[in-house]
């Protein structure tokens, strides 16, 4: 059955990875003031906002593309939507950090002069399984917890579905939001206009279904070649056992031209 292309755009919403990257890209003060809920902090203004920012240190290693990177008041931010529980995200915080600071520091400069970043995650369900609404790390003396290494570095993982027992109702408003209920104060109505404004435009709109048109080609191709190697390897195995060519194609449903060309393998 062809997929409605047309309609799954018409229903995204801000979960979308798409969707909010270009909300964040095209309004560079509803992601300042984003910042701001999940931080609690003031941030004067923010540098160009780039979304799905990709870096590459070497042509070996590994590239990044973070959903939402931008600076401000001499600190980076990265924003990273994750409507999918991935087990890989601490070791994925990990190296998104260690690729920050490479980009971020060169030969000579003293390394007092990297920058404080923010790796946040904005997850929709509970990562580590304990029940809290916001987990933040920063690296600690193990020997003595009051002790912090004050190397600049945060990474904060937030729970969508723990959202009633954040600190601010601003908070407990967006993450319900992002969750696909209705805004409920002025920054969600903010983000419900440009998302209607995203919707209507065209070029993205197709953008965004050639995106997932190649998609679901590719997991189309993919899944037929997975179906077509499992009748090959039941094809074998029964004439392996002693069934006709003629008996295995019947089983497997594969064209007699080929378990013909399989037969030739034993």
């Amino acid at each position: 059955m062809k997929h409605n292309f047309y309609e799954e755009w018409e229903s995204l919403t801000l979960a979308n990875n798409f969707i909010f990257c270009k909300v964040m890209e095209t309004e560079p003060e509803l992601c300042r003031h984003l910042l701001e809920i999940l931080l609690h902090i003031k941030i004067s203004r923010l540098e160009l906002v780039k979304s799905e920012f990709s870096m590459q240190e070497t042509i070996n290693s590994k590239s990044v593309r973070f959903d939402v990177y931008t600076e401000g008041d001499g600190k980076i931010y990265d924003i990273e939507i994750q409507t999918v529980n991935k087990k890989n995200l601490p070791k994925r915080s990990r190296y998104y950090q260690s690729m920050i600071d490479v980009d971020n520091i060169y030969r000579g400069q003293d390394y007092n002069e990297l920058k404080t970043t923010y790796i946040i995650f904005l997850c929709l369900n509970d990562l580590f399984n304990r029940g809290l609404p916001v987990y933040s790390f920063e690296n600690i003396c193990q020997e003595n917890k009051e002790l912090k290494l004050d190397d600049g570095t945060h990474k904060i993982f937030f729970n969508a579905a723990m959202c009633d027992k954040m600190k601010s109702t601003e908070e407990t408003a967006f993450f319900k939001f992002l969750q696909g209920n209705d805004a409920e104060d002025d920054f969600t109505n903010k983000l419900k206009e440009r998302i209607l404004k995203i919707k209507h435009n065209s070029t993205w709109r197709n953008q965004y279904m050639t995106f997932r048109e190649q998609f679901y080609e590719e997991f189309e191709e993919a899944a037929e070649k997975g179906r077509t190697e499992a009748h090959s390897r039941d094809a074998l195995n029964a004439l392996k056992m002693g069934l006709t060519p003629e008996q295995a194609a019947q089983i497997t449903e594969l064209p007699l031209e080929k378990v013909l060309e399989l037969q030739k393998q034993l």
